[in-house]
């Protein structure tokens, strides 16, 4: 009996050691558990996101071409050109002969020649990819007639990174339109409908449906680059593609012949680039530099110069506009055509330093603010209009919709007083 008691003894001391740190024992137990439950759950997450985002991302690539062509594409956005500052240079303080003196022309071959011009084949070849021909069905007219000269021009694809491919081409041919075509390059047809068009500039862009084309029409045609038609100077030699000479699929070779014309519309003046092509009257075309971009938009009905020779809108000054016709927005318009008065003329004729408008366009957002031929438009938005320039950058950047606040100088019978106008910005469509 007595070593039961004393067996219970010493087993006691052991108890009581393991009932004191059992929860200690238990502690770390748990914690352990606890630890795998959360990697575990951590695993788990990051497969179920893995999962997720693969799911999320085959949705995206199988759903996209639907939403292009459902929900409409990307945001059209063209860089604009900026001109260049000149830099000085010693060279240009030689005189012209002595510069002359040191040019070292080549001695060129009949091979030579022919070889220029299978290069410049080469690049029209390729540039003509981008180039389609526009045609309009007219009211009581079938589409076998619709091929006539009167009927088509030529146009240049300038964007396909959305549900639809964005033509640029002269506004003219969707007058009066019933309905509008589309040939490619490939010599297929399809339908094509008006996106938006600017009736002061004579631009249109014309869209065609991507998923309309077939594989083979997707595979031969191509976006065309935009140039920088500020870079051109006279004499750079030129492609001119298109309708140009009363005919599909016509090609022309030439120089810029002149960089210093303008055509006035209203509200500012675009800068042409004059070749020596001749071509049709009515003929239409895209002028492209030796390096295949697009350097302008030639439309010889709104555009004729003396004897035809091709001129072209320099597309540095129109890009701006492609944007917002291809945003599907409206080219903001006031309808004012005027002329600068010189620091001489101003002296001369004591008429005050602005925009002297000599035609305000009927109905235009000028004539119903109240604007008259002879007024001088002196500043918009609290900002000096000196130029056309000015004027132009003014009413574009308030866009269409805005009011504008214009003040001028109108002469009376004492000279002349102050004038102000409130215009809303419209758009000529």
């Amino acid at each position: 009996m007595s070593d039961n008691r004393e067996n219970k003894r010493n087993e006691e001391p052991h108890d009581s050691e393991e009932e004191k740190y059992s929860f200690l024992q238990e502690t770390v137990k748990d914690e352990q558990r606890s630890k795998k439950g959360i990697i575990g759950n951590l695993c788990r997450l990051a497969g179920r996101g893995l999962i997720f985002g693969l799911a999320a991302g085959l949705a995206f690539y199988a759903l996209r071409p639907w939403a292009m062509t459902h929900l409409g594409g990307e945001k059209v956005t063209i860089p604009l050109d900026q001109e260049e500052t000149p830099v000085e240079d010693e060279e240009d303080t030689k005189d012209q002969e002595a510069q002359d003196e040191e040019i070292q022309y080549p001695d060129l071959t009949v091979e030579d020649y022919q070889e220029m011009n299978h290069a410049l084949y080469q690049v029209a070849v390729s540039a003509g990819k981008s180039v389609v021909e526009i045609y309009a069905v007219h009211r009581d007219e079938g589409w076998e007639n619709a091929g006539e000269q009167e009927q088509a021009v030529s146009g240049v694809i300038f964007w396909g990174n959305g549900a639809d491919l964005l033509i640029a081409a002269p506004a003219r041919i969707v007058k009066d339109a019933e309905a509008l075509k589309a040939t490619f390059s490939d010599n297929t047809t399809y339908n094509a409908t008006l996106k938006k068009q600017d009736r002061n500039l004579g631009l249109a862009i014309i869209a065609v449906k991507r998923s309309d084309l077939s594989d083979s029409t997707r595979n031969q045609i191509q976006t065309a680059t935009l140039g920088n038609s500020i870079a051109v100077n006279r004499g750079d030699g030129v492609i001119v593609l298109g309708e140009q000479f009363g005919y599909a699929g016509g090609v022309g070779y030439g120089i810029i012949s002149s960089t210093r014309n303008y055509r006035t519309v209203a509200d500012g003046q675009y800068r042409l680039l004059d070749t020596d092509i001749a071509g049709s009257e009515k003929g239409s075309g895209i002028l492209f530099n030796t390096a295949g971009e697009v350097i302008g938009i030639c439309d010889q009905s709104e555009l004729q110069r003396d004897g035809n020779l091709v001129s072209a809108y320099a597309i540095s000054d129109i890009k701006e506009e492609i944007e917002l016709l291809a945003n599907g927005q409206g080219v903001p318009y006031i309808g004012v055509h005027g002329v600068v008065v010189t620091e001489k003329l101003s002296g001369e004729q004591g008429i005050p330093k602005g925009i002297y408008v000599r035609e305000v366009e009927a109905d235009s957002p000028a004539m119903q603010a109240g604007i008259q031929n002879g007024d001088v438009i002196t500043e918009i938005n609290k900002t000096d209009i000196t130029g056309i320039t000015g004027l132009h950058k003014q009413i574009i950047e308030a866009g269409t919709g805005t009011q504008i606040r214009i003040k001028g100088q109108r002469r009376g019978a004492d000279g002349y007083v102050d004038v102000t106008f409130d215009v809303t910005v419209g758009s000529k469509e």
